[in-house]
């Protein structure tokens, strides 16, 4: 191969690459200037949307310390004493000392039974409890 033909197919190909660099270079950069218009889009809607997110929390923690506020300026009711029933407690006690006992004599080794009670029968009205 001769010199001359070198150099003229070195000068027919290097303009197509510097053509087709250029028109690549060209179409990647709108390619990246649409990505990052888009990411500077996702960026904007995500700060107005972090800042109403702000403003709510904010108002809401007023209205909680408004409702607390109002709760601890609110007159307490005096707690209500609880009436004894001596005629219920007379009735248990009865009911407990006319039930038989189920063990006449201690364990041998001094633990307790880890077996439920069967003091009162599945039946009855505390076995139902």
């Amino acid at each position: 191969m001769q010199l001359t033909q070198l150099w003229l197919m070195f000068a027919t190909v290097l303009p197509i690459a510097v053509l087709q660099w250029w028109g690549m270079r060209s179409i990647e950069r709108k390619r990246i200037a649409n990505v990052r218009a888009r990411h500077l889009k996702s960026l904007q809607s995500a700060d107005k949307l972090l800042q109403q997110s702000r403003q709510q929390n904010a108002q809401l923690q007023q209205e909680l310390a408004a409702a607390r506020l109002a709760v601890k300026r609110l007159p307490r009711p005096e707690p209500s004493r609880r009436t004894p029933h001596p005629e219920a407690r007379e009735t248990l006690m009865r009911i407990l000392d006319e039930a038989p006992p189920t063990r006449r004599a201690l364990p041998v080794d001094g633990f307790a039974e880890t077996m439920p009670s069967l003091q009162f029968p599945p039946g009855s009205t505390f076995g139902n409890l």
